[in-house]
């Protein structure tokens, strides 16, 4: 990481909305891994003291009041870009990404070797893991790398949302999706502009807490219908990058 005065290479953005089981944990972990000064916590409208637990914590701690995961994705990454770094890594805040793979994803992006790199969570939910991940899920999961390798050529063995993102090709995505779809149309568009993928196993951990999507018919129902607007529109009006 680069400490120098223009900021350090990267910052990790973690969404937060009522998580507050889960976040002394990894304020703890990222703490101990000398991340946290790098770390930037957006609440998306928290009342279960989410927010306080942070600020406690002397982290750096943004607000965005507008509901929808790609909301507090794109305000955290718009602060790192002015912070000066050249990648972001968005990472879940209920505890089941690893904070010690950080270096795993952002390592090829920093490196010039790849524009984004993508955590794949497939080997560690089958097997003995297996029940770390409701079936649904997986299942979905499934569905949605088969969508991806059919429909664009894509070969994900999983559309993980812990991953990491070179600033100046998320500038080039102009992403809209503001729910369920934020990382299906993030790596969509970035094949579509010709950026470098690259996938990388990850941890996947037991869950804090109750997730708001997986968790819930109305979640899951929610990102099924949002994801496949995703990609049938994508297909059918394809897509325009920015300039470089």
């Amino acid at each position: 990481m680069d400490a120098s005065s223009q900021g350090p290479d990267y910052f990790i953005v973690v969404p937060v909305l009522d998580e507050a089981a889960a976040l002394p944990a990894l304020l703890a972990e990222l703490r101990g891994l000398g991340l946290l000064d790098y770390t930037l916590f957006v609440d998306n409208g928290s009342s279960d003291g989410s927010p306080e637990l942070t600020a406690a914590a002397g982290v750096a701690l943004l607000r965005e009041a507008r509901r929808g995961y790609g909301y507090p994705c794109l305000t955290g990454a718009r602060e790192a870009a002015a912070r000066g770094a050249r990648a972001v890594v968005f990472m879940e805040a209920d505890g089941t990404d690893d904070p010690a793979q950080v270096r795993h994803l952002v390592g090829p992006v920093l490196a010039a070797e790849a524009d984004l790199v993508v955590g794949s969570r497939r080997r560690a939910v089958h097997g003995a893991a297996a029940g770390r991940m409701p079936l649904h899920q997986r299942l979905g999961n499934d569905w949605l790398a088969l969508n991806l390798f059919v429909f664009f050529g894509l070969r994900l063995s999983d559309d993980g949302p812990f991953r990491a993102v070179s600033l100046d090709l998320l500038e080039r995505l102009r992403l809209e999706e503001r729910a369920y779809a934020f990382p299906t149309e993030m790596v969509v568009k970035a094949r579509m502009a010709g950026a470098r993928i690259v996938v990388r196993d990850t941890r996947y951990r037991q869950r804090v807490g109750r997730s708001k999507i997986a968790g819930t018919w109305r979640g899951t129902l929610g990102a099924v219908r949002d994801i496949f607007w995703c990609l049938l529109r994508l297909r059918l009006l394809g897509f325009r990058p920015g300039r470089q």
